[in-house]
């Protein structure tokens, strides 16, 4: 008798049971139920604050839970992606620092929760993604004058994303304009630094196989080297102007004005031999018409004339003659060459 009454105890215990078990397993549903209708319409906070609401009721329901917590698994990561889709939304309004920072934040948090239950989905592009705002953010603040600000942006980035070529092409932009210590728009000083990072623009992007970037970055490299060396050799300081504007040649060995202006150090360095041999190589890349080579022509008359190749010279100087190259060309072939009077 005192067996059957423990029995019955048990088994009325059981009976108990199976109501609150099939009541705690529809809040589980409803539960991950009102998660989806929230995330439908947009509302993201109410959608994670309902599934995570399914998954705590899913897992103190053991295996009887498994299917919601499975489900519920799944769509956490994928709203915390959908908010911060629309954080950055909100960047893309208002092109504010602040809320480019906020929409770091929230990718940032996407990657965690994602981590967290193991998605393969939206880790890796949220991971992707961050990247990317750390270089606007750079842009951003490099737009603002704000150097170091930008600075620390895109190392973020680069530190983020070693194959981001793009980045390193701004890098070396922002080292450009901490050169320019004057404002003039030409470098004085970290010139090798950024020739540095436009290298390395450079080879990434070609790994990467993304020939834009690479073509930007020679560009870029070649036009900072011209300006430096032709400013040099301006100034007189030809040994210098002769190494800057070589190393430019690294960056685009057809470069008419390069060779141009490698040609008019040289002569103010006193090496007619080498300035008539740029000179030349100028003109077999110059695809403008007379008087963008008149410039040329000048120079190789001026190395001709000091090699005492008065024939030479002259017909040199017959082709400078120009916009304003014309009037000295007309100096040099009436007054000191005398080339229409005297035989070679």
């Amino acid at each position: 008798m005192k067996v059957l009454k423990q029995i019955s105890l048990a088994l009325f215990a059981t009976l108990l049971a199976i109501p609150a078990l099939a009541q705690t397993q529809a809040e589980a549903i409803t539960a991950f139920n009102k998660g989806y209708e929230e995330a439908n319409a947009g509302n993201y906070d109410a959608a994670i604050e309902a599934y995570r609401e399914a998954l705590t009721i899913a897992n103190q329901l053991g295996p009887d839970g498994e299917d919601v917590k499975q489900k519920a698994e799944n769509q956490i990561p994928v709203v915390y992606f959908k908010k911060a889709a629309t954080v950055y939304q909100n960047f893309q309004r208002s092109r504010s620092v602040e809320d480019l920072n906020a929409t770091i934040a929230a990718f940032e948090e996407t990657v965690k929760v994602g981590e967290e239950f193991n998605d393969q989905r939206v880790v890796p592009r949220a991971k992707g993604n961050i990247p990317r705002l750390y270089y606007s953010k750079s842009v951003l603040l490099y737009g603002d004058g704000d150097y170091a600000g930008a600075t620390e942006a895109v190392d973020e980035a680069i530190n983020r994303n070693p194959n981001y070529a793009t980045a390193y092409y701004h890098k070396a932009k922002i080292v450009k304009k901490q050169g320019d210590t004057d404002g003039d728009g030409i470098m004085d000083d970290k010139i090798d630094e950024a020739m540095q990072w436009y290298d390395r623009a450079i080879q990434v992007a070609e790994t990467q196989g993304d020939d834009e970037v690479a073509d930007m970055a020679r560009e870029a490299a070649h036009d900072e080297l011209l300006a430096v060396g032709t400013r040099a050799s301006e100034a007189g300081d030809t040994e210098y102007a002769i190494e800057i504007l070589t190393q430019a040649l690294d960056y685009n060995n057809e470069s008419a004005n390069v060779y141009y202006r490698l040609s008019e150090a040289h002569n103010k360095a006193s090496n007619p031999n080498k300035a008539v041999e740029n000179a030349n190589k100028a003109l077999t890349f110059e695809t403008g018409g007379r008087t963008d080579k008149a410039k040329i022509y000048y120079e190789l008359g001026f190395a001709q004339q000091t090699l005492g190749n008065k024939s030479a010279a002259c017909d040199a100087f017959s082709n400078a003659l120009y916009g304003p190259f014309k009037s000295p060309a007309e100096h040099k072939m009436e007054f000191e060459l005398k080339c229409d009077s005297t035989a070679d």
